[in-house]
């Protein structure tokens, strides 16, 4: 018996969490310990702590208001607070991903949303899932390709689309996914769609950031198994950084033009645009794009615009 609870003590910790087993596993590889990070992230640590504390005390003060007026002070402060501890914890999220390895493959959009859209003034991040729910008419099946964590499948698609596939090659990204942005239209699927994809037809299809990390063969062979399994002039969308300052048999492209070139080889109609952000150093280059044999967002005859 004592034998027994002995073994079931030291196995204890290595019960694995099936809704997380991935993260757990990524987690154990990380080269580093608790008190590295608590080290390098010791500023961070203190204004979190402080927050904490600083919140706590608040909530206190409010149930104990007599006045809206006051009352109202404390939740205008409450929340002012609590939008720097998520910074602050933010912050420290990203030296965990980010800063310690093996990184992280996936974005975490929360950090985007929590930290790095007030640090650094990023938001081609949230103009390209915009863009793309332009294309998206009410009711549609729509596939994502390379969905990371689901946040724009939850955020920016599921309130238009009937139905979403969102596909990942990391199975730590669908985990998280499934965990942090489950939807009653969302399905979440690991898969390599360089070797397969789900069964359509598809009415859009969104092609996330990592379009830039395939080849010119790999996107031939992609386009080419897409336009199986999308429906009659079903839109593809989406968005991307430029590849390289210079045009060759194995870039992508370029530039403006030469991204919407490629497209044109798979689809009647293509629409390109960019735009440049000098909050970063060096200023990215982001492209956007749409693509059917069908009708375009912003075309004359596209019924959700008017032009006069």
């Amino acid at each position: 018996m004592c034998r027994y609870l002995l073994l079931s003590i030291a196995n204890r910790g290595a019960i694995v969490d099936e809704n997380t087993k991935y993260r757990d596993a990524w987690a154990n590889a990380k080269q580093a310990n608790p008190a590295q990070v608590r080290q390098a992230a010791v500023a961070v640590i203190q204004e979190v702590r402080r927050g904490g504390l600083e919140l706590d005390r608040l909530i206190q003060q409010l149930t104990r208001s007599t006045s809206f007026r006051d009352f109202y002070a404390g939740v205008e402060r409450l929340a002012e607070l609590s939008r720097g501890v998520s910074y602050n914890v933010h912050n420290l999220k990203l030296l965990c991903d980010l800063q310690v390895p093996p990184t992280t493959l996936f974005t975490d959009h929360y950090l985007i949303q929590f930290y790095l859209m007030s640090a650094m003034k990023r938001t081609w991040w949230i103009e390209g899932p915009a863009f793309c729910g332009l294309a998206i008419e009410p009711g549609c099946r729509l596939l994502e390709l390379g969905c990371g964590t689901g946040y724009y499948a939850d955020v920016f698609f599921s309130p238009f689309a009937g139905e979403i596939v969102a596909i990942d090659v990391d199975p730590r990204a669908i985990e998280t996914a499934r965990r942090m942005h489950p939807g009653k239209n969302i399905r979440y699927e690991v898969m390599d769609f360089r070797k397969t994809l789900p069964d359509g037809p598809f009415d859009v299809v969104v092609w996330t950031p990592t379009i830039f990390a395939y080849n010119p063969a790999e996107i031939h062979t992609v386009m080419g198994k897409l336009r199986e399994i999308m429906s009659k002039d079903a839109r593809l969308c989406g968005w991307t950084a430029i590849e390289a300052d210079r045009g060759g048999p194995e870039i992508l492209w370029h530039d403006m033009n030469s991204l919407a070139e490629r497209l044109k080889l798979y689809f009647k109609n293509v629409r390109a645009f960019e735009r440049v952000y000098t909050t970063v150093q060096p200023p990215r280059h982001e492209l956007f794009f749409f693509a059917s044999d069908g009708i375009l967002p912003f075309d004359a005859e596209w019924s959700h615009g008017v032009r006069l």
